[in-house]
């Protein structure tokens, strides 16, 4: 194996003799029964020395911005065990101080248990959500709000392990491979195989076989769809709208997760995950019955395929030959549509991804993150003021910059529209209705900024797409499916972004 470092050498021995210890170690420490008066005190003055450390509140830095909703989350499975905890050492107080002796906790062992896996499982959540390679922001936000409890997955057909499996071959241009990871965490699959034209492709292109499991609310699905439109594949590569409200799956269950549901047309309804709002129809306009299994959830599609450790994601290139999942990364799939099919395409000679404007995509995409889901999500989910103040004000100048370069360009690398037009164009579509309001990235509006409003309207009027926009999906997904947000689900009526659109541009 590779030699170690002087550091790592100096880790190690500090491990065996017992003087640092990992995360998972402190947790169960932290978590240990409390079974006397002196445990319940200490337990008492950690809490509050835990409280005066100066926090900025803000997630890790190597997170990616799904990783913050995993991180926000992770936060509050957290703070509801501590208080928990806290009643428990306070319980005991109180008794301890009227006379009375507590006996041993029966229970302590099952709960120490419990709680030392919960921390595993959220060092395994950090990990899965800290991969700054990852351009698929909005999938790993879905893992992290489905589960707080990833396990290791069997090792599907067609499916790459982080760790221990090889990354495709190809890869989107703004995306790095997986890195290869030293230590040896346990497997997650990626599903990261392409559709290439190699005579001995396990995927060649073909029309008909590939079907796209896809969501309107969902910025990465939605991009997918775009390009689905904009190349004339739809009659190449057949799709299926999920539902846009999560439901749970597995109810009841140790192994419980909310996540993204077909649509069925037997006249049921539902409310939210904690039992208030709606009612909603499982038959939500647009959605669509699973075609193959007549799944209730895309978890049971995962499952079909082998994979079973907990990214329960969209969007989904499924192959109808073999039954089982192509890829599931929004940028791949984009890239995929883009080039893979052209053999089939109405519009073969449209690439959004043209070589020439490569190095120019790559720079637009840098400067304009902040203002992308990213930056969004960092408003959203900041817990301080002053991290807050951070994200909405990098978000401002991004906003501002798109604006300062589509008053004098057309698109945001000259004349030629890209990929990199087709992610802000996500982006903006939900702006005004959703972002401003849910995440407080309130300082500027796309309806007031004529250069990016008529930016749009280009976009929403080139044939196919206005098809893959549906605002009322995006509000019923962002406003309903996080109860703990917005817990009686009620959705802003908001000033009608969508009939905007429909009016004439001046990008001609």
């Amino acid at each position: 194996g590779a030699q170690m470092s002087r550091v790592q050498r100096e880790l190690m021995e500090l491990k065996q003799r017992g003087q640092v210890k990992s995360q998972a170690d402190k947790f169960r420490d932290f978590a240990a029964p409390l079974t006397t008066p002196e445990e319940a005190q200490a337990f008492l003055s950690s809490m509050r020395d835990k409280h005066r450390v100066a926090s900025t509140g803000a997630p890790p830095p190597n997170l990616s911005a799904g990783g913050m909703d995993a991180w926000y989350m992770q936060q509050k499975q957290s703070e509801r065990e501590m208080l928990k905890r806290r009643q428990e050492a306070e319980s005991l107080l109180r008794g301890y101080r009227s006379g009375f002796t507590p006996g041993k906790d029966k229970k302590a062992p099952a709960r120490m248990k419990s709680l030392s896996e919960k921390a595993t499982s959220m060092n395994k959540v950090a990990e899965a959500m800290a991969d700054p390679d990852s351009d698929d922001v909005y999938e790993r936000a879905t893992l992290g709000i489905q589960r707080l409890n990833i396990g290791g997955g069997g090792n599907g057909s067609g499916a790459n392990l982080v760790g221990g499996g090889t990354p495709s071959k190809k890869a989107a241009p703004d995306e790095a491979a997986p890195k290869q990871k030293s230590a040896s965490p346990p497997p997650k699959m990626e599903w990261r195989d392409f559709i290439e034209p190699e005579s001995d492709a396990r995927f060649p292109p073909e029309s008909g076989r590939y079907h796209l499991f896809a969501s309107y609310a969902c910025p990465g699905s939605h991009r997918a769809l775009i390009m689905r439109a904009l190349k004339g594949l739809e009659e190449v590569v057949s799709v299926t709208i999920v539902h846009p409200i999560w439901r749970l799956t597995k109810e009841g269950t140790d192994d419980e997760q909310r996540g993204w549901v077909f649509g069925n047309t037997d006249g049921t309804t539902f409310v939210n995950t904690a039992g208030r709002g709606g009612p909603f129809s499982a038959d939500f306009p647009g959605t669509e019955v699973e075609p193959f299994y007549n799944s209730f959830s895309v978890r049971d599609i995962y499952d079909k395929a082998g994979d079973n450790a907990g990214k329960y994601t969209v969007p989904l290139l499924w192959d109808k030959k073999e039954m089982t999942i192509v890829n599931n990364e929004s940028s791949d799939i984009a890239y995929m549509l883009n080039s893979s099919f052209n053999e089939f395409a109405k519009n073969p000679d449209l690439d959004l991804y043209t070589e020439e404007d490569s190095e120019r995509l790559n720079d637009v995409i840098d400067w304009i993150s902040p203002l992308m889901i990213h930056g969004v999500y960092r408003c959203g989910f900041a817990k301080k003021q002053e991290a807050y103040d951070k994200a909405v004000a990098e978000l401002t100048d991004a906003f501002d910059q798109a604006d300062s370069v589509l008053q004098k360009q057309r698109y945001l690398t000259g004349d030629t529209l890209t990929d990199a037009d087709i992610r802000l164009f996500v982006t903006l579509f939900r702006f005004d209705e959703i972002y401003s309001v849910y995440f407080r990235a309130n300082t500027r509006l796309v309806t007031l900024t004529p250069s990016l409003v008529n930016y749009c309207r280009d976009i929403y009027q080139m044939p196919g797409v206005a098809q893959t926009c549906s605002m009322d999906h995006c509000k019923a997904h962002f406003f309903c499916s996080h109860a703990e947000w917005n817990k009686f689900s009620i959705i802003p009526k908001g000033l009608d972004f969508l009939k905007l659109l429909s009016q004439p541009h001046d990008r001609d």
